[in-house]
């Protein structure tokens, strides 16, 4: 194997592949990969751990946790399929893989991101209708509405990312831009309009939605969250009472402490998944304004890769936020963790009132 330390034009490297070889030193590459092997490693435990838990604990199969499990998902198949052939990529930088499996991961990296970003959207209206209508939030978030936005997050995902496969090309012509060069850097040209349809316009079009309903629901919770305090009756956003204050005496009572946990609980859900769409949001940031000035710079490709694996680490941040923000979630993975999961009563455990 070829131990160069500085990158030269296309020629041969490692043996048999032609590339521009690496610009690290191997010891600079072992750390390199050492670091990244841990991030590996941990998108992929805790993601397992999300989906574990969702999957095990009863009183975690809510709609809102259902889409975060497909999320959970998605950032498990980067973990598995993007992020460990991106490294080899990164740090040698050559292509040990065949042509078409470097199409193929493209495509796979898009989809994945894209549904992730369509996931976001889809939570961010289920906490929108819980939070701002939740009178109405059993009849408008059904069984039937999360199985049609999980389809939207997957289908609509691949259907969005196909045309850039299509267009993808080892050769430049007019309205392109220029990915590398060399036969096995997995480097192409990508069509202009495709890479700005389908690079910039999902994601600031989706934060652009996202923000919009999150600033509502934090207007409405707080507002919720004063009249919990006050003792006054919650409404919904038509103006119906939603604590079960109709009824007197301690069956009033009782409804009203019953609905007051509800919302707090849908509050705290909604914390909890703003705080990953805010995670999501500010690790992609910085990678999408590179792919509106990519077209106009060139030798990009080492600021490429970086602002590419800030992106990946989003999918590693998530579980962490789970455990730290979400006291639910943080005793089921304890429980997961420490192996308490085999008795019988384990799967009906009441996460809430601990």
């Amino acid at each position: 194997m070829d131990n160069s330390t500085t990158g030269s034009p296309c020629s041969l490297h490692y043996e048999y592949y032609n590339c521009t070889g690496p610009s690290l030193s191997e010891e600079e590459r072992t750390l390199t990969l050492a670091i990244i092997i841990f991030f590996i490693i941990a998108t992929i435990l805790g993601n397992l751990l999300i989906i574990v838990a969702i999957g095990f604990f009863r009183q975690l199969q809510t709609h809102a946790n259902i889409l975060a499990l497909s999320l959970a998902v998605s950032d498990l198949l980067i973990g598995l399929l993007i992020m460990p052939f991106s490294m080899m990529h990164a740090v040698y930088e050559c292509w040990f893989y065949a042509s078409f499996f470097c199409h193929l991961h493209y495509f796979l990296d898009y989809t994945l991101t894209t549904s992730s970003t369509i996931h976001l959207g889809c939570i961010a209206y289920d906490r929108y209708v819980a939070i701002c209508d939740p009178l109405r939030y059993p009849t408008r978030v059904t069984d039937r509405t999360v199985a049609v936005m999980l389809a939207l997050c997957w289908l609509g995902a691949a259907i969005l990312t196909t045309p850039t496969l299509f267009s993808l090309s080892p050769t430049l012509s007019r309205g392109t831009i220029e990915r590398g060069g060399c036969p096995d850097s997995c480097m192409f040209t990508v069509d202009v309009g495709l890479h700005f349809a389908y690079g910039m316009c999902p994601y600031f079009l989706a934060m652009f939605i996202i923000l919009l309903i999150y600033a509502r629901i934090y207007r409405v919770a707080r507002r919720q969250a004063r009249r919990v305090t006050a003792g006054m009756p919650i409404h919904s956003q038509r103006g119906e009472v939603a604590n079960g204050g109709s009824s007197g005496g301690s069956d009033g009572d009782e409804a009203a402490r019953r609905w007051k946990l509800t919302m707090k609980r849908e509050h705290n859900a909604a914390k909890t998944l703003g705080s990953i769409i805010a995670c999501f949001m500010l690790s992609w940031l910085p990678y999408d304004i590179m792919v509106m000035v990519f077209p106009f710079y060139k030798n990009t490709s080492a600021v490429y890769e970086v602002m590419s694996w800030i992106g990946y680490i989003s999918s590693t941040i998530n579980p962490i936020l789970y455990a730290s923000i979400n006291r639910p979630f943080r005793i089921a993975f304890g429980r997961i963790l420490y192996l308490d999961v085999f008795s019988s009563e384990a799967r009906h455990l009441e996460l809430f009132q601990h």
